[in-house]
C-alpha cells in the first residue's frame, strides 16, 4: 500500500495511520484524540473540515491538520467490525510526541 497525507484524501474509506509529523498543540492534540501511529480511521466526510470516526469518536480536522497525518489506505476485510471507545488509547502526548 502506498502512504499519503490525510489532506489528500477525497472520499470515504478506512485508513491506518502512519505518522504524525510536525511539532506544536495541534499536533500534541492530535495525538490526544487518538490520531497516532497505528490508528486505524475512518474517514466519514472528506473536505475541510475533514470529519474522521479514531477509538470511536468523531472528531473533525482541518485540510491544514491533516496534512501533518501520513495513512494508507486499508482494505474492508482487515477493518474490525466495531471500534469501541473503551479501547486504550496509547499515543504519546508529551513534549516527546
Amino acid at each position: 500500500m502506498t502512504a499519503t497525507r490525510l489532506s489528500t484524501v477525497n472520499s470515504s474509506g478506512h485508513f491506518r495511520c502512519l505518522d504524525i509529523e510536525g511539532t506544536g498543540d495541534a499536533v500534541v492534540r492530535l495525538k490526544q484524540m487518538g490520531i497516532c501511529s497505528g490508528r486505524l480511521l475512518k474517514v466519514v466526510q472528506a473536505g475541510d473540515p475533514m470529519v474522521l470516526l479514531a477509538v470511536g469518536t468523531r472528531i473533525g480536522v482541518s485540510r491544514k491538520l491533516a496534512e501533518c497525518v501520513l495513512v494508507e489506505p486499508v482494505l474492508p476485510a482487515s477493518v474490525p467490525m466495531t471500534q469501541t471507545s473503551d479501547q486504550p488509547v496509547l499515543c504519546g502526548a508529551g513534549s516527546d510526541v
